[in-house]
């Protein structure tokens, strides 16, 4: 039993909502995933965490934007949607070079954030009422992208049959994950906890994209 681990107690007499974490692996697909789901709206809807503080991950996504406009050929006719997006720590070095950018994100207090710094985002879960409404309002996207949000969420064939619908028939959808290798070898199991549902493996994520 553990506390979520960014839900920081207001006194020394408040009690912490307590839920089980315990990861379990499929020898069948070969995904490793938490036994209990925490409702995302636990987690996500107030979010304390702000990517554009680490100047590690600014930069990532500064070079990451060159990459991708010059890989898959975006210009200012392209839009890149981001899940999951944050303050629009991804978004805005492409919003910079001229491309049409949009994100989608369920903590209204960092989407605030987001929008007043002028990058345009939905304040909402990534389903297909925001995706109707993308496609309404913008067209369809060159790119989607999701940054970690295949270790947050659970709901994950819904997220991808969207994002496909979303994506142009050429589009491309971009998604970051922690390597489970990884986690094993460096010993970082401070990276399990509620947040983190899903611990991806190459073999495990292509496993998931087959059986779409």
């Amino acid at each position: 039993m553990s506390p979520l681990a960014n839900n920081l107690l207001e006194s020394v007499d408040q009690k912490a909502e307590m839920f089980p974490l315990e990861m379990d692996y499929c020898p069948k697909c070969h995904n490793c995933q938490l036994s209990v789901v925490v409702p995302p709206q636990k987690m996500f809807d107030n979010y304390l965490y702000v990517s554009s503080t680490a100047k590690s991950f600014r930069d990532h996504f500064e070079n990451a934007a060159i990459q991708y406009i010059n890989q898959f050929h975006l210009d200012n006719s392209s839009l890149v949607v981001d899940i999951g997006s944050n303050d629009g720590i991804f978004l805005k070095p492409l919003q910079e070079k001229g491309i049409r950018v949009l994100g989608v994100e369920p903590a209204k207090n960092v989407c605030d954030i987001a929008n007043n710094n002028g990058i345009e985002t939905i304040h909402g879960y990534f389903n297909a009422a925001v995706v109707d409404r993308i496609i309404e309002s913008k067209g369809k996207a060159s790119v989607v992208a999701a940054s970690n949000v295949f270790a947050h969420a659970d709901g994950l064939k819904d997220i991808a049959h969207q994002t496909f619908r979303l994506l142009k028939e050429d589009g491309t959808f971009i998604v970051e994950v922690q390597y489970l290798l990884d986690t094993i070898k460096d010993l970082t199991f401070d990276n399990i906890y509620h947040e983190h549902v899903n611990y991806w493996s190459v073999t495990s994520i292509n496993n998931f994209f087959n059986t779409l």
